[in-house]
């Protein structure tokens, strides 16, 4: 019979899990409340360059050679393709040997940041499952090796994504094999659960604990007892990181450029997308 410590690390453990589950359906609201909307089309350039004044939205970035390479699907803000952090991500991307695509959920749909139109989370899954298509097919793109990172809005859409019923639903079963979530929380204000125990992709997540736009205190001890249970989750946070930590001139916002985070953080992400493969 199992020591007394033990039974209560169990019971522990298990109603952990079982609020999880509940949590998985409030999940379920996420991934169902898409109304109209549609995925777009992506039928993307490849280029081999990207430079200050390349277009972004929605074109696929390769590095020179045949491949194959992995790939990432790159995904915005709130604030869509305006801000240069975007670029600057798949600039290093490119240079680290990965493919881009930089998923713009917003222009096709005709508009630029979600202060004119508010895009629910699944219809930015719907596109990154779209994207991740795109990849696959081209021929220099290791489709064993497709990974999907995001900021913000794009980290909700990254956390939903490395859940089993997202790749169902919306990847015809072909999942990503891996995600980033960057600034985002793991339960919304209305009570809507993003991170839980239906995960069976490995998530990391990147998290401001100075954030008072999406406040990282939702994930724990939510991620300490998912880790636990064997759901593959990793999570860093940065002591004196705000939301939006690597957009320049946004601190109007309340957002606070921090140059050392933001090399930290593509550091962390580069080095979990290597254990990936």
């Amino acid at each position: 019979m199992p020591s007394t410590p033990t039974r209560f690390r169990t019971l522990l453990l298990s109603a952990a899990l079982a609020l999880s589950a509940a949590a998985a359906h409030s999940q379920s609201s996420l991934l169902n409340n898409a109304g109209s909307f549609t995925p777009i089309q992506i039928t993307p350039q490849v280029h081999e360059e990207l430079g200050a004044l390349t277009t972004l939205s929605n074109q696929i970035f390769k590095p020179s050679g045949a491949g194959p390479f992995p790939a990432v699907v790159l995904v915005h803000t709130c604030g869509g393709l305006k801000n240069p952090h975007m670029r600057l991500h798949a600039q290093d991307l490119l240079r680290n040997g990965y493919a881009v695509l930089v998923q713009d959920s917003h222009g096709p749909r005709g508009f630029e940041t979600c202060k004119q139109k508010n895009l629910p989370f699944v219809v930015g899954v719907m596109d990154a499952f779209q994207a991740r298509a795109a990849l696959a097919a081209q021929p220099f793109v290791d489709a064993q090796r497709i990974y999907l990172a995001g900021y913000s809005y794009g980290g909700y859409v990254a956390a939903l994504a490395a859940s089993k019923q997202s790749a169902i639903q919306f990847g015809g079963g072909q999942p990503f094999r891996a995600t980033v979530a960057h600034y985002m929380e793991c339960q919304r204000k209305s009570g809507a659960q993003v991170v839980t125990a239906d995960i069976d992709r490995p998530l990391l997540l990147l998290l401001g604990q100075k954030d008072t736009e999406s406040p990282p205190a939702s994930c724990f001890p939510l991620l300490e007892d998912l880790h636990k249970a064997a759901v593959p989750v990793e999570w860093h946070v940065y002591p004196d990181a705000t939301h939006g930590w690597d957009k320049p001139g946004e601190g109007h916002l309340g957002y606070a450029y921090n140059e050392a985070v933001t090399q930290d953080a593509n550091q962390r992400m580069l080095a979990f997308l290597e254990r990936q493969r």
